[in-house]
């Protein structure tokens, strides 16, 4: 059956499949086109000489960084430079002899090391790169190394200073972490970030679910600074780098962001040519290809560059049967003004998937039903993924005499999703019933195992139970259309120095989901038949069709008082109007939310490499942060949020290793709960703003880029999450409750979760990656993951049948719904084939762990088990 089953999917032929010949016909001209680069490779300057060098084809360079130095002084040049960039430029000249020289200033996007090239035009001074973040300036001749940069700073305008010196934990995952590890996806790529955890999708809401710091970040996407929030699985194909704001952060995002916010950094266009591509091969039937294509359009528009990036992939899941991930993606950008005080990008990306999914295995009581971790549920013929987001951007930005600049850009995106998969599920729940005043619950087969709602006891044989396959079949389109502008700049009023940010921005955003049921159908729990036909009964469900206008106003100011004491702070008004459609199958509602946030926060510099720092920051969710609004909760107060931090940041070994720490309480208040005691017959109408919860914890990190290959990211996250103040009840025995009543008002009948753990949230989690030069030219990376148990609701005790026979509700054990901890661990082996392709292998999971990845309260989805990739990096 599993061999007819996957003949059946070979026949569907990859939505995507022209990408594949695109990819392919690019590979091969890179790689027939070698000879030729190497021969112009010859005639090209080295980096290491006079005047304007070029890089060496396809050699590291420094990043590419908005410059804005007005012409004066050396000496403040200097010191603006070392501020925007993030860099440390050690003077290598006897003291009080730069105070004689002029520069001429410069405004727009340079690499860094251009950048200061140009500073020092007609001042007869050279520099040399010591280090990953440490240029020295003197007499000497300018020396190039391979200084692919440990992050010290984050390409949004809203964060003006170097990491080093910004008052919050912000982890950054650079390209170079996701290059050495084979990452394919964003949630991958957040496995190197301790306090972010994944989550399974809810309903049809496929995609990139995860939490940070114990809170849900589902709403809290970002691609370059502005709202990602599209339901879909992100390809790191198109990534310069990841970065994750840990915290509230409305002031500089808007609405959500309880407990951080993820950005995308994408790649945009450069001023040199360079082709480079990736080839992988797995064992678990991977095949992927991408290409990263720049060029400069100087013959035609001067200042113009031209980058296309593109993705073709197809897998399976290791240690799941049928399951299967095909993607294509392609991302072109064009840049006009290079070097200019006026320039504009316009960029596209589309991703297409179209995948078979898999919703994992069922709960059997409180854990995994004990079955092969192979088996799966689906229809492998019926079930599918298929999303295709659309995003279309253009940027404009115009310097202002070195003092500001001004940035608009303007976001069009489209993200349609039709979804089949099987949730499955065997119910252990029993029924309830007062008999003779004691509640008796009963878990039995009534007539045959294919009954409307058969209960099996945890004393069932796996081989006796049936398997719900409940089928979720959802489409839905959200689109956004969004404008954001933006004012930089840096001004000194009485020697003190202020960076600030003025930002408004606002837009339209639009989801319009729907679906159809299916009649319940039931398989055998060890062998199901994955070539079932799908049951009839299809009926249409719920139509809903919402459309948020808003707006926001924001300002934020770092003020530098001495060279050891900054002061920062931000305001922001948001303006939020959500509206349910009359004309759709639901309820017609509406919400105004009109809502202001705040951060403060107090950097101190004991030492110039090292901070210390305060941080204070609010922010809210509105009910309908996701686009869902409904009329029981139209009328409620926005969910508010705060939290306290203080950390520490230090840049070691010549900045080329970045520390950090960091101890936090976020407190959330108003929490949508529904009271048990409310008046309204519908209890779903009984919402309540009074629930309360709070994380609090510590986090260390480590970044790093040092000599011989040696490469690092480290992190570490204690989270205490709990639920501090609720009205809900928790216990599995709500339906014979009644308030007052001596026996059924009070436990277990009533069981309030104040102090409960919050849901997916690890007390501990880790990570390690690390990697080092091997003899014979090889190089080595070995890395692991960490996660401790998880429980998959914060407010749900479940009662846990031990028999089928009627037993007092006072005899049956209660529980959570747990996931066990896990250790994951990976391992890289690389070489050089010649100076243009390397060959890598990966290997994932070594010792075939078996973990759930991705849990949910009603299913749990394990992670991939092991698997060997095989690739070659191509760079000309």
């Amino acid at each position: 059956m599993r061999k007819l089953a996957r003949r059946n999917r070979t026949k569907r032929q990859f939505a995507a499949s022209k990408g594949w010949l695109a990819v392919g016909t690019l590979a091969a001209t890179a790689v027939m086109g070698s000879g030729h680069q190497a021969q112009a490779a010859s005639n090209t300057p080295a980096a290491g000489g006079t005047g304007s060098a070029a890089l060496p084809p396809g050699g590291p360079s420094l990043p590419v960084k908005q410059l804005n130095i007005a012409a004066g002084s050396l000496e403040d040049g200097i010191k603006a430079y070392e501020q925007q960039t993030g860099l440390h430029v050690r003077i290598d000249l006897p003291q009080g002899t730069l105070a004689g020289f002029q520069t001429k200033g410069i405004s727009g996007n340079f690499a860094e090391d251009e950048g200061l090239r140009l500073l020092l035009e007609g001042t007869g001074l050279n520099y040399k790169i010591q280090d990953a973040s440490t240029l020295v300036l003197g007499l000497q001749s300018r020396e190039s190394v391979d200084v692919t940069t440990a992050a010290n700073s984050v390409g949004l305008a809203q964060f003006t200073e170097p990491l080093t010196n910004t008052p919050q934990t912000v982890n950054v995952v650079p390209q170079f972490i996701m290059q050495e590890q084979a990452v394919t996806t964003l949630r991958d790529s957040l496995r190197n970030v301790p306090g972010v955890s994944i989550a399974a999708g809810e309903g049809g809401n496929q995609g990139d679910n995860l939490t940070i710091r114990g809170f849900s970040a589902r709403s809290d996407m970002f691609i370059d600074g502005i709202r990602d929030f599209g339901s879909y699985y992100r390809d790191a194909f198109d990534y310069e780098a990841i970065e994750v704001l840990q915290g509230p952060a409305s002031v500089e995002f808007g609405r959500g962001s309880t407990g951080g916010v993820i950005n995308q950094e994408t790649k945009a266009p450069v001023d040199h040519e360079f082709v480079r591509g990736t080839l992988q091969l797995g064992t678990n039937a991977m095949r992927r290809v991408t290409a990263d294509v720049n060029e400069p359009l100087d013959d035609f528009i001067p200042g113009s560059a031209f980058r296309m990036n593109i993705v073709g992939s197809q897998s399976n899941v290791a240690q799941r049967d049928y399951a299967q991930t095909r993607r294509f993606g392609v991302a072109p950008s064009l840049t006009f003004g290079l070097h200019s005080t006026t320039r504009g990008t316009l960029s596209y990306l589309h991703e297409s998937e179209d995948s078979i999914p898999d919703y994992g295995l069922p709960y059997f009581g409180t854990q995994k039903l004990n079955v092969d971790r192979k088996t799966f549920y689906g229809f492998a013929n019926e079930s599918y993924l298929k999303t295709n987001p659309d995003i279309v951007t253009g940027k404009v930005e115009h310097d202002f005499g070195g003092l500001m600049t001004l940035r608009s850009t303007l976001r069009w995106g489209n993200y349609p999703r039709d979804i089949r998969v099987v949730e499955p599920q065997v119910n252990t729940t029993p029924t309830y019933a007062n008999v003779n005043g004691v509640g008796v619950a009963t878990c039995s087969l009534t007539g045959t195992p294919t009954s409307t709602n058969p209960c099996y006891s945890l004393s069932t044989p796996v081989s006796s139970v049936k398997v719900l396959r409940n089928i979720i079949n959802r489409n839905a389109t959200e689109d956004i259309l969004w404008e954001q502008t933006q004012a930089v700049g840096h001004l000194k009023i009485h020697n003190i120095e202020n960076n600030f940010v003025v930002m408004v921005e606002g837009g339209r955003e639009r989801s319009m989901p729907g679906g159809y049921r299916f009649a319940a159908s039931y398989v055998s729990a060890i062998d199901p038949n994955a070539n079932d036909v799908l049951p009839g009964g299809e009926t249409v469900i719920e139509r809903t069709h919402v459309t948020s206008s808003s707006y926001g106003v924001s300002g934020m100011d770092t003020l530098k008082l001495t060279q050891w004491l900054q002061f920062s702070g931000g305001v922001r008004f948001d303006y939020f109007n959500t509206q349910v459609d009359a004309l759709s199958t639901a309820v017609a509602a509406s919400e105004l939310i009109k809502k202001p946030t705040y951060r403060a926060a107090v950097v101190v510099k004991p030492r110039r490499n090292g901070t210390i720092y305060f941080d204070y920051g609010t922010s809210f969710n509105p009910p309908a942060e996701s686009l869902s609004l409904s009329a029981n909760n139209a009328t409620q107060a926005p969910q508010e949020n705060e939290t306290y931090e203080v950390g520490t940041k230090w840049d070691l070994l010549n900045d080329k290793l970045n520390l950090n720490g960091a101890y936090f309480r976020t407190n959330k208040s108003n929490v949508y709960e529904t009271d048990p005691n409310g008046t309204n017959p519908d209890a779903s109408q009984n919402v309540v703003n009074v629930g309360g919860q709070r994380v609090q914890g510590f986090q260390i990190g480590a970044l790093g880029h040092l000599a011989s290959h040696f490469d690092l990211i480290l992190g570490y996250a204690y989270l205490d999450g709990v639920v501090t103040n609720s009205v809900v009840n928790a216990s599995p025995y709500a339906s014979l409750y009644k308030k007052g009543d001596p026996v059924f008002g009070t436990f277990p009948y009533f069981i309030n979760p104040t102090n409960f753990p919050l849901a997916n949230v690890p007390k501990n989690s880790g990570n390690l990656w690390v990697t080092h030069n091997l003899p014979f030219g090889f190089v080595g990376g070995f890395g692991s993951n960490f996660l401790g148990p998880r429980r998959a609701s914060s407010t749900a005790m479940v009662a846990v049948p031990l028999t089928a026979a009627a037993t007092p509700v006072t005899q049956v054990p209660l529980a959570f719904k747990t996931m066990n901890g896990y250790w994951i661990f990976n391992a890289m082996l690389r070489r050089p084939i010649n100076d243009r392709v390397d060959f890598q292998a990966n290997l994932v999971n070594l010792t075939n762990k078996f973990y759930i990845d991705a849990p949910h309260p009603n299913h749990l989805i394990p992670g991939e088990g092991f698997n060997a990739q095989f690739g070659f990096n191509m760079h000309f």
